[in-house]
């Protein structure tokens, strides 16, 4: 599966609560071929990737509302390792998106990292926005700096 992303919409920085510095957040759908098959949602602090951005994704039926099998997937992408950052899949329960109405269904960790097909369908996901939004350009910078 060769996934591709639209990137669609991004919301005005903001202050981070614990440390004032500007705190951002993007979001746009990923495409298997024509057919949406997740939107993405990714929140950072910048110059504090110890911060842990988040990127969260609702996978499921798009285009059809009639259809409500969105499951949120949220992962944190730790850039404080040396070498490189990581991915580590977490509870979606707690992520603003969680209480979205799109939302049917909060995964926790275990859910997703337990679901062979589910973590290889999120690790798709990852890498097509990772490649494909240039908005993220300061959290790939995280990782190659830490």
């Amino acid at each position: 599966m060769a996934l591709h992303i639209e990137t669609a919409g991004e919301n005005p920085p903001t202050a981070c609560d614990c440390c004032g510095n500007v705190t951002n957040a993007v979001w746009g759908y990923v495409y298997d071929g024509d057919i949406p098959i997740a939107a993405y949602f990714v929140h950072w602090t910048s110059n504090k990737e110890d911060h842990h951005p988040n990127f969260d994704f609702l996978v499921g039926t798009w285009g059809n509302d009639s259809v409500n099998d969105k499951q949120l997937i949220s992962f944190i992408y730790n850039a404080t390792q040396a070498g490189g950052g990581s991915f580590m899949a977490i509870d979606s329960t707690d992520r603003p998106a969680a209480g979205s109405e799109l939302c049917s269904v909060a995964l926790k960790r275990d859910e997703v990292i337990n679901d062979g097909q589910l973590m290889g369908l999120a690790s798709e996901i990852i890498d097509a926005i990772w490649l494909g939004d240039p908005r993220i350009q300061e959290i790939r910078e995280f990782g190659a700096n830490a």
